[in-house]
């Protein structure tokens, strides 16, 4: 009888073992994205001889059923909620709450101001070098840098966490000043909202992106720069676009860390032209329907900041057969994208890139193929100093 009960309890014992992973396995079938982590979940790997000698098998399962484990949205949500209501913890997920906006928890090491001089100047050469390039193909280049939102809200962090003031000031100021050495026509986007007062309204309080209004207050910027230049442009003026705020939650990259958990009533803006230009859409070389704004299917149903232009896309193009209008090539990070729902209005035909997608041909054969009358580099400025992406933007002949 004590032989049979402890059969019975390693039978039971071994039942539970194999019961749970093999129920992760069934489950895992259902997900293949981590939406509120905006990822992909590790996929269950293969059992094979080199994946067992290299001992690579049991890493893979562990990360696998790390992800796939059943309820763990539900005890995440869990965590989040505990140290968000409960323990008031100022930094969860790595979110810090910082007031009325929510901005990343930064290291506290960054580099000395003293840094940033030569840094800038590395980074700004081919800049030079590309911007001389376009000036002999005939053409116009101009770098617009953007705060980014953790940035431009910089004062809003406790003042026991880092806010990496040294990069925010010695850093941006080091690569504009590099940039006009370097020949660049440089629009320092960050000095354009000072000067218009460091409006809050600007900035998203739960994205790392600005919002509509600051999309349009750069748009407007761009274009007096460009009318500087020469260029006669047509403008959307307020007048002649309809500022709609949307009825879906706003839950975009710093709530969605919080599982949008923490109360929010900001709603994502959208500009909608009364008298529209039309456009005929190219996505990777593809004719594409996609429109400008890429609303949620409900109301109910959370926006994010990838509802301007569908998010990132490799390459782009909007025709709007206006030859008497030049032509643009816009490149840049993710800011370019509430900015391309208004500038395409501006010219004949708009190319958009984003290099860190883009592996057609190199940036300068983009331009000596397609001659560009126009082209605008958009990145925000905690991209100055990474190198590869759009930061790639020369190659010697």
């Amino acid at each position: 009888m004590e032989k049979f009960s402890q059969r019975a309890f390693l039978l039971c014992l071994l039942t539970a073992l194999l019961a749970v992973p093999a129920g992760t396995a069934l489950y895992s079938r259902k997900d293949t994205t981590a939406y509120y982590e905006n990822r992909s979940l590790a996929e269950l790997p293969n059992l094979t001889a080199e994946a067992l000698w290299t001992g690579t098998l049991g890493a893979d399962l562990e990360s696998w059923y790390s992800d796939h484990v059943p309820g763990r949205t539900t005890l995440l949500k869990a965590d989040t909620a505990a140290q968000l209501k409960l323990l008031h913890r100022p930094a969860v997920n790595e979110v810090v709450i910082a007031g009325d906006v929510l901005l990343p928890l930064l290291p506290y090491e960054e580099r000395a101001a003293e840094e940033y001089p030569a840094l800038a100047a590395a980074a700004a050469e081919p800049f030079g070098k590309l911007s001389a390039h376009i000036r002999a193909c005939g053409g116009t280049f101009c770098y617009v840098g953007i705060p980014e939102q953790r940035v431009y809200f910089r004062d809003r962090y406790p003042d026991y966490l880092s806010r990496h003031n040294t990069e925010a000031a010695a850093g941006d100021a080091a690569y504009a000043r590099a940039m006009a050495a370097a020949g660049v026509d440089f629009l320092d986007m960050g000095a354009v909202y000072d000067a218009q007062g460091h409006r809050s309204e600007y900035y998203s309080a739960v994205d790392h992106h600005y919002n509509y209004y600051g999309a349009y207050a750069a748009y407007r910027a761009v274009l007096d720069h460009l009318a500087e230049a020469g260029w006669d442009l047509p403008v959307l003026t307020e007048e002649d676009l309809e500022f709609r705020e949307l009825p879906n939650p706003y839950i975009a990259t710093r709530n969605r860390k919080l599982y949008n958990l923490w109360p929010n009533d900001e709603r994502a803006v959208i500009g909608v032209q009364r008298d529209p230009v039309p456009f005929t859409r190219y996505d990777n070389g593809q004719p594409s329907d996609k429109p400008l704004f890429a609303l949620p299917e409900a109301d109910y149903l959370p926006a994010t900041y990838n509802l301007y232009m569908g998010g990132d896309f490799a390459e782009t193009v909007l025709e709007t057969d206006r030859p008497d209008l030049p032509n643009a090539l816009i490149f840049g990070d993710s800011f370019t994208n509430a900015l391309e729902t208004l500038l395409y209005a501006s010219f004949n035909e708009t190319r958009i890139l984003d290099l860190r997608h883009y592996d057609g041909m190199s940036l300068r054969a983009y331009v000596d193929t397609y001659r560009p009358d126009i082209v605008l580099c958009v990145q925000n400025d905690t991209f100055y100093y990474l190198g590869g992406g759009n930061n790639n933007v020369w190659e010697d002949p």
